[in-house]
């Protein structure tokens, strides 16, 4: 089966394959999903958030050049290079020769630090956090399949109750009919009062069906409601009656070997995968020496108009180099735990592709079964239906009895309930493996 499923032609587009059911309302309800669902506006955040950081990552590549000033009022200068000299003071007459003093200090400068990138672990942080937004635009799209399948999966069932409703009314309508007919009957003498007892519990028991039928059909409203973030939906319900008939995809010939690689989950854990090695070697890098060049200047003075050039002014520039002697382990502990983080996302890839595998294996599987399913329930409803006229037919002529009537009016019942059953877990098994396969569709010789 999975050599099978790697032979799948992906045919359809697969940023829209809700549109190959031809259903204008389910497109609606996708398209609103795919873009107000409360899971996907996080993960869209979440996306900002990693574009943010990346830009904050190659920040470190660039020089960082700062603006500083100060004003102080200091007493003596020293440490500022301020000094002042006693008038009349000479060696040996007793006077300091320096005094102290109060003053105020103003100062400005500018200063900038450059870490010259070649073997600098900023650049390695700024790959991975190219990796983490790769990661979190296929996780966008991963969350967004997995919201349109979940839509069209509730849409599908709760299409699938009320056609199950309407069978149920249609079966109701025609038991009441006949109850009609069989108290005529009975009030003529020409069927006993157990007939009529019949009929009605018939009758009662299909009244009592309908009800649960009706709860599950206001579950998947509440649940579309909360899947598209449209709050008015479960009360004003959807704006078209089911179509008589769901449009199943057929599977047909045609093969092609890429049906994972397209996966957004994939492809996310693929990312994670590199943004864990380039990590890794943003840690190594932490143990070789750093490079950086850096500048000062600027201009001191005890008042506005002495902030100009002369003996004020500073400045210096030249590189630096950083080299770790001794950290307690520290940055041994860091690749150790970049090596083990490492290990970790190849172990989750392989988790993914081994869980995509079976996805992609199980829903075409059921969808194959539940295509078959169907085709045979429609065939029995079909004989079901002509039972019943005939059976119908014989007992409102006299020669038929009673209970071939009641038997294959509820033979009837069971089949249409489970056709319309059955159509929409075929819907539904055709959305996951429209999911599992990432928007796409299996074509395959012989299906």
């Amino acid at each position: 089966m999975i050599g099978t499923l790697l032979l799948c032609l992906l045919a359809a587009d697969p940023s829209a394959w809700w549109e190959s059911y031809g259903d204008p309302v389910l497109s609606r309800l996708v398209a609103r999903a795919v873009e107000r669902n409360p899971d996907v506006r996080i993960a869209a955040e979440r996306l900002a958030e990693a574009r943010a950081l990346s830009r904050d990552a190659r920040s470190a590549l660039m020089p960082a050049v700062n603006l500083n000033s100060s004003a102080q009022q200091i007493r003596g200068g020293f440490q500022n290079g301020i000094i002042r000299i006693t008038p009349g003071a000479a060696p040996g007459s007793g006077t300091a020769l320096i005094s102290a003093f109060e003053t105020g200090l103003l100062a400005g400068s500018l200063d900038t630090r450059w870490e010259l990138s070649f073997w600098s672990g900023s650049a390695k942080r700024y790959s991975a956090a190219k990796a983490d937004v790769e990661a979190g635009k296929e996780s966008l799209e991963d969350l967004r399949l997995i919201v349109s399948a979940e839509t069209a999966r509730a849409y599908f069932e709760l299409r699938g109750f009320e056609r199950q409703l309407a069978a149920a009314r249609r079966n109701r309508a025609a038991q009441a009919e006949l109850l009609a007919l069989t108290e005529e009957r009975a009030r003529a003498g020409l069927a006993p009062g157990l007939d009529v007892e019949r009929q009605r519990s018939a009758l009662a028991s299909l009244d009592a069906a309908i009800e649960p039928l009706e709860w599950q059909r206001r579950l998947r409203l509440h649940q579309l409601a909360l899947l598209t973030g449209d709050r008015g939906l479960a009360e004003r319900g959807l704006d078209a009656a089911p179509r008589e008939e769901i449009r199943l995809p057929r599977l047909g010939a045609g093969v092609d070997s890429a049906l994972l690689a397209r996966r957004p989950d994939l492809r996310a854990a693929q990312a994670r995968i590199q943004a864990a090695i380039s990590r890794r070697k943003a840690a190594k890098a932490d143990l070789l020496p750093r490079v950086l060049l850096t500048g000062l200047a600027g201009r001191q003075g005890t008042s506005v108009s002495g902030l100009s050039l002369g003996a004020g002014n500073f400045f210096g520039v030249g590189p630096q180099l950083v080299l770790p002697v001794f950290t307690g382990g520290r940055l041994r502990a860091q690749i150790q735990a970049a090596d083990a983080r490492l290990e970790q996302a190849r172990i989750e890839y392989e988790r993914e592709l081994l869980a995509a595998f079976l996805e992609a294996e199980d829903a075409l599987a059921g969808y194959r079964a539940q295509r078959a399913r169907l085709e045979q329930l429609e065939q029995a409803r079909r004989a079901a239906a002509v039972s019943l006229e005939l059976a119908t037919e014989l007992y409102r002529a006299g020669v038929g009895d009673y209970l071939s009537v009641l038997d294959a009016q509820r033979s009837l019942l069971d089949l249409d309930l489970a056709v319309a059953e059955a159509a929409s877990a075929a819907a539904v098994q055709s959305a996951l493996l429209y999911k599992a396969l990432a928007g796409g569709w299996p074509e395959q010789p012989g299906a």
